[in-house]
């Protein structure tokens, strides 16, 4: 068992995801709550192990290699393999725990407000929201909500539900730019994108227009603040139903313009291959419930 004393470090390890995650070593090393050489050292002892360079200079931060991707999927699922052995100390010891992975839009637009049903009534199972950026690792214990076209290696990935965009704005907008809106007109107002700008640039394509970014364009960190900002007047956001429509719904935004095109990405629902577990199943199950639904 000697060689299990020559893996690197825990903290070691934390260094890694945390600079691969965050694009940058002073921000992970901020993250971790050390100084930018900790960060280094930690990772060059990575490296060192490994036989392999983790990292490349990207602009002003750093992004991973080839090599680096493929150790840094496999530290990840590691790790949460090691966090699914431990049970929340909150948790009731007879209800199975599954953590899901999913992006922060997304906990608090959709997965959040179903939780009580998704944890079934009464309760028998509970979910804890894994907010994850990168590679959301899935394991015997953990599933992943992971959004785009479903191609993922290693992974089995089934298509949560469609998506259809469609732009939309506060009622004032929409009146002034009338019922039947001119693109010109529509280009004239700020476009609001959520995280990328994939949305616009595949609606926009549909209507024959290439897009390039302006100045006065924003971009959110996330479809709710897209478009909470299209509800503070900022512009025009694009609607992705049915994920979305409640809170859209809730802010007043209305349609203003009557095209609507499907997304060429979705949500899917992501789990390891093979048998799963059947709190796993069940869960599954219930999302897809809730899927058609919506």
């Amino acid at each position: 068992m000697e060689h299990i004393w020559a893996l690197p470090p825990l903290e070691a390890l934390q260094a890694v995801l945390a600079a691969a995650r965050l694009g940058s070593f002073s921000a992970a090393a901020g993250a971790l709550d050390i100084t930018h050489g900790a960060v280094s050292r930690r990772i060059a002892a990575v490296e060192a192990w490994a036989g392999i360079r983790l990292f490349s200079r990207h602009g002003r931060g750093v992004r991973l290699t080839l090599e680096g991707e493929r150790l840094a999927s496999r530290i990840e699922l590691a790790v949460a393999m090691l966090e699914d052995s431990r049970t929340s100390g909150g948790a009731e010891p007879e209800l199975d725990t599954i953590r899901v992975g999913v992006v922060q839009s997304f906990a608090r637009l959709w997965l959040i407000p179903r939780l009580p049903d998704l944890e079934g009534r009464p309760p028998d199972l509970r979910i804890e929201a894994d907010i994850d950026h990168r590679h959301m690792a899935v394991s015997d214990a953990r599933i992943a909500i992971r959004l785009g076209q479903g191609n993922w290696a290693g992974v089995v990935a089934e298509p949560l539900f469609d998506e259809t965009l469609q732009p939309v704005a506060t009622p004032d907008i929409a009146n002034a730019l009338g019922k039947t809106p001119r693109l010109g007109d529509l280009l004239a107002l700020p476009l609001l994108h959520d995280a990328t700008e994939d949305g616009w640039r595949f609606w926009l394509s549909g209507q024959g227009i290439a897009y390039q970014r302006r100045a006065k364009d924003r971009t959110f960190e996330g479809h709710d603040l897209a478009l909470q900002a299209a509800a503070a007047g900022l512009g025009v956001a694009l609607a992705r139903d049915p994920y979305g429509r409640a809170f859209r719904q809730r802010l007043g935004l209305v349609a203003v313009h009557p095209r609507g095109i499907l997304s060429p990405q979705k949500f899917h629902i992501v789990t390891r291959p093979g048998p799963r577990h059947p709190a796993v199943d069940r869960l599954v199950e219930r999302l897809r419930k809730m899927a058609r639904a919506a």
